[in-house]
């Protein structure tokens, strides 16, 4: 099976590898060149976590393929790996919203199961002076999930949360917020592209992928922090 690959590269190589047909499939390399030999790996990876949450995959014995379909090289002016990809101009249809939401409930689901009955004192533990606690991950989550929200529609109207020292509270607050509000997209705001103040462009598309891809992401950074509160 074919798996079309989209890389956004920084100017230091550093490359971030994507396959928007199955969103939160991605990958941080060195060089596009050792993002593209990584494909298979990440690919399968990314198979296996659909399979464990009972969702459509390809099965295990299928032959991954990997295909570059865009490389995009960032510039200096862009402080992220990010991207915007040709494919993430098509609308987002009506029925393809429940199971957007139907993945980031289970990427949700894992982020929890992980951390959410870890002691407060790992929760709150810097592993370094330059690192970020568990807690902070946590509520870096949260306040990108908000941020998304207005990346496509209007900042004015998506509500701020006051401060609020439980982050489990804050987590469940703006994830509800983000399903009430993805779920009654408009078919306008399911199909335009619009450019952020910085100039980056956002679609409906590519904010579903970034909800997935992000919290996924830090999943994976908070595995690492216990890693390292646990070294062996």
């Amino acid at each position: 099976m074919i798996f079309d690959i989209y890389l956004q590269v920084k100017r230091t190589g550093r490359t971030q590898a994507h396959v928007p047909a199955w969103p939160g499939c991605n990958w941080l390399a060195d060089s596009p060149e050792a993002a593209m030999d990584q494909a298979v790996e990440a690919i399968a990876w990314h198979l296996a976590w659909l399979r464990k949450y009972g969702k459509p995959a390809p099965s295990p014995n299928e032959v991954i393929s990997p295909r570059l379909e865009q490389q995009h090289a960032s510039t200096a002016r862009e402080g992220n790996l990010i991207g915007f990809f040709e494919s993430e101009r098509q609308s987002v249809a009506l029925q393809e919203i429940p199971a957007f939401l139907d993945l980031m409930a289970c990427s949700r689901m894992e982020l929890l199961e992980l951390t959410q009955n870890l002691p407060e004192t790992t929760i709150s533990r810097q592993p370094a002076p330059d690192s970020w606690a568990i807690q902070e991950v946590l509520r870096h989550v949260a306040a990108a999930e908000r941020w998304y929200l207005t990346r496509i529609l209007d900042p004015a109207a998506i509500p701020k949360f006051k401060p609020n020292r439980s982050v489990w509270s804050r987590l469940e607050a703006v994830r509800t917020l983000a399903v009430e509000r993805l779920a009654g997209l408009s078919e306008i705001e399911r199909s335009q592209v619009i450019a952020d103040p910085s100039g980056e462009l956002w679609s409906a598309r590519k904010v579903f992928r970034r909800y997935l891809e992000h919290e996924r992401e830090h999943t994976h950074h908070i595995l690492e922090i216990l890693s390292a509160h646990n070294p062996g």
